[in-house]
């Protein structure tokens, strides 16, 4: 039996880091997909269609959800995103691990879909914490940046659903922290039930 792709899903409030911890994963860990999103959202300033996104218009956004094509979307500041389900579940079958950086609303969804799939919250150790990083951004108004602290109070009651928890107060440490679980991940035993029947039947 060939092995399937295990399927990680880290999320996080807004100012938790948790887009830089990612990218610093998958400059070390290999066999590690990221899946790209679609989103309804403009690119922004040196963004690739089908490398940072894929970007779509509302209507092609609309008919994706429509033709079931969506792991878990969600709204946001006026913009949808999307994990488009098939590059996912190829990959898997293919026997690649994907991560996917996705709100909790969408990890809800995925675990639900995926109920071995491995949840991780990178959060700062306080609230206070996380308060000072939007505030240090400095590219935001005062009512946006009101609306994302409001959305973290929410995303951290849903942090009890999670597997692992990543604290990312140090960025190294953080991103120790979470290749250290996808390496775990990828030797538990219950992942492996070929090398354990394989050793069961030697005499």
């Amino acid at each position: 039996m060939e092995r399937k792709g295990i399927l990680f899903v880290i999320s996080g409030p807004s100012g938790a880091g948790k887009g830089t911890v990612l990218r610093r994963v998958l400059e070390q860990e290999t066999g590690l997909a990221v899946s790209v999103s679609a989103t309804t959202r403009a690119p922004r300033a040196g963004e690739i269609d089908g490398i940072h996104y894929h970007f779509k218009t509302q209507e092609e956004f609309d008919r994706m959800i429509e033709n079931h094509e969506f792991l878990e979307y969600v709204a946001k500041f006026h913009n949808k995103y999307g994990t488009p389900k098939a590059q996912v579940l190829k990959m898997l079958d293919e026997g690649t691990d994907v991560i996917l950086e996705i709100e909790t609303i969408g990890a809800a969804k995925v675990r639900k879909e995926f109920p071995k799939a491995v949840l991780v919250f990178v959060t700062p150790s306080s609230y206070s914490e996380l308060e000072k990083r939007l505030d240090r951004r400095g590219t935001e108004e005062e009512a946006v940046k009101a609306m994302r602290l409001k959305i973290a109070k929410t995303e951290y009651k849903s942090m009890k659903y999670y597997n692992y928890i990543a604290i990312n107060d140090d960025l190294d440490r953080c991103v120790d922290t979470v290749s250290a679980i996808i390496r775990a991940e990828r030797v538990n035993l219950k992942r492996n039930p070929e090398t354990v029947e394989y050793f069961r039947h030697i005499d």
